[in-house]
């Protein structure tokens, strides 16, 4: 019975490493994409400046990111697999509370993901309306990046054609 406890444990550390190296991996993508997309259209000029703050906000997004390690490992384990079943009476906080607890998001963040991520356990994806007896899948750094990024890529070119655009608008004092 203790070696299958012992065995329990050590799979449900694998799970609980794997989901943070995706997490941490798709932050740090999402970061990098970030930090490409705004400096692809600065102005060469104040490129050094921008630079500098970039490189600070980048270096406190990496320690945010070290900072989620031990938020997760210590997850509940009400979630094994990575999955928690729905009871009567529970609450989306609640779960978030238990599953994910000291997790440096905000839980708007926490609950559009996990409502993403489990469209099935949802009334018309609404956070509040949640269906009891349903497994629902914890967010993954998928989930929490298309939360976090809802712009798609075809926008952001838009927008750069746009601003292009208007430098050869004719100014008036």
């Amino acid at each position: 019975m203790r070696r299958l406890q012992e065995q329990m444990m050590s799979g449900m550390e694998k799970v609980r490493r794997i989901f943070l190296v995706a997490i941490i991996s798709a932050i740090a993508t999402a970061l990098l994409a970030a930090f490409a997309a705004g400096t692809a259209h600065a102005n060469p000029t104040a490129n050094f400046a921008n630079m500098t703050d970039s490189k600070k906000a980048l270096a406190r997004l990496v320690k945010d990111i070290d900072l989620l390690r031990p938020a997760l490992a210590a997850k509940s384990e009400e979630a094994v697999d990575g999955y928690y079943l729905i009871r009567r009476g529970d609450t989306l906080n609640g779960i978030i509370a238990k599953t994910l607890p000291d997790v440096p998001l905000r839980k708007q963040i926490l609950q559009q993901a996990i409502v993403l991520a489990n469209p099935h356990a949802f009334k018309r994806k609404n956070p509040n309306w949640m269906y009891a007896d349903k497994r629902i899948k914890l967010p993954g750094p998928e989930e929490i990046h298309r939360v976090i990024f809802t712009q798609s890529r075809v926008k952001l070119d838009k927008a750069k054609s746009t601003r292009e655009e208007r430098k050869s608008w004719v100014h008036y004092p």
